[in-house]
């Protein structure tokens, strides 16, 4: 039985962002759109925010295409796995842990759910390399999207409604290191996905889908608990793909007739100026002692060490912003120190 401990944090986060979200009333706005000449009708998009890239891959087409935020095409690369309408692609927002192998921050991850239960590759964003793949429990033939959640540790996946009974209109928390499927709700009757997308907020921890069918962006906690949908602007329509820019409360969204817009006022449910708590550790790679900086985090914030394998190997509540933590007992190898409340890491190296 789960503790009532992480149950009843969940729903005091959940409860919180549902009071944020209702109290925002922006309307979405389109900051700027381009037609990717490279590609036809989208049916997944990604934002690699450090290079300022926008990648959008073709419905059963078997190449990514990567553009400028201006709309100007940069190059191709091979789709992994085979051709698929049920398709989509995403960046590692935060480093991971998928399969048992180490998966770093900003590598690209391609979602395919055409045949069976979803596939999660993760690719190497300078080789194109399949770094792992990730056999989740979920899907009938219709996964459409999906997304890592940083603060959880577990992927996101969506199914459409082309499936009958349970199956159809179906988000599922997958376990990144076995996945297995942890726990499902349906989308009904709020919302219902075609072809369509879900991203994460790396702020809130809201899941935000996108469906060819409606004429919003729907708004769900990770438990399930529908929020609001937010409609779009005035000729946009069509939605298959949706990939959040966390920084600037904007997301880029792209549809099935090839179009590809910015949206802004995007309701990623920040606090004023109070900012995402930083994490940082020092030296890297280290020996015996780990220091932790964590500026801006609450006292009621945890510190975890994770291994490549995906265990939690220590967790030390926050007591002030400079930590010493005695690393000598772990073996030598990669581990990931994760912040739980934001879903902030960092990679450090035992020697």
């Amino acid at each position: 039985m789960e503790s009532s401990l992480p149950m009843l944090t969940r729903y005091i986060s959940s409860t919180f962002a549902l009071l944020t979200v209702l109290s925002t009333s922006a309307q979405l706005s389109i900051l700027t759109q381009f037609d990717p000449s490279n590609t036809a009708g989208t049916c997944g998009i990604a934002y690699n925010a450090p290079d300022g890239e926008i990648m959008v891959i073709g419905c059963s087409a078997s190449v990514i295409d990567r553009y400028t935020e201006a709309g100007t095409f940069l190059s191709s690369a091979n789709v992994v796995g085979e051709g698929a309408n049920d398709v989509d692609i995403d960046m590692a927002p935060a480093d991971l842990v998928m399969n048992g192998t180490f998966v770093a921050q900003g590598q690209l991850l391609l979602v395919n759910g055409e045949v069976g239960v979803a596939e999660v590759y993760a690719i190497d964003e300078v080789t194109n390399e399949v770094i792992d793949t990730l056999v989740s429990g979920f899907g009938v033939s219709h996964v459409v999207g999906g997304s890592y959640h940083s603060q959880r540790g577990t992927f996101f996946l969506v199914q459409d409604i082309q499936p009958g009974g349970f199956d159809r209109n179906r988000i599922a928390e997958i376990d990144a290191t076995t996945g297995d499927t942890l726990r499902t709700f349906s989308l009904d009757p709020y919302f219902n996905v075609n072809y369509g997308d879900l991203d994460i907020s790396q702020v809130s921890g809201n899941l935000f889908l996108v469906s060819s069918e409606e004429s919003g962006i729907a708004e769900f906690t990770p438990d399930g608990m529908f929020i609001a949908e937010h409609p779009l602007p005035s000729g946009v329509s069509g939605l298959s793909g949706i990939a959040l820019d966390n920084d600037l409360e904007g997301a880029w969204v792209c549809n099935t007739s090839g179009v590809v817009y910015k949206l802004g006022n995007f309701p990623m449910g920040t606090f004023g100026n109070i900012g995402t708590p930083d994490l940082h550790v020092h030296p890297n790679p280290t020996s015996d002692v780990l220091l932790v900086t964590c500026d801006r985090a609450s006292t009621n914030d945890v510190i975890a060490i994770v291994d490549a394998a995906g265990r939690t190997l220590l967790r030390e509540r926050i007591t002030n912003a400079l930590m010493r933590l005695d690393v000598s007992p772990l073996p030598a190898g990669p581990y990931i120190m994760r912040l739980e409340a934001s879903g902030k890491s960092r990679r450090f190296m035992k020697d």
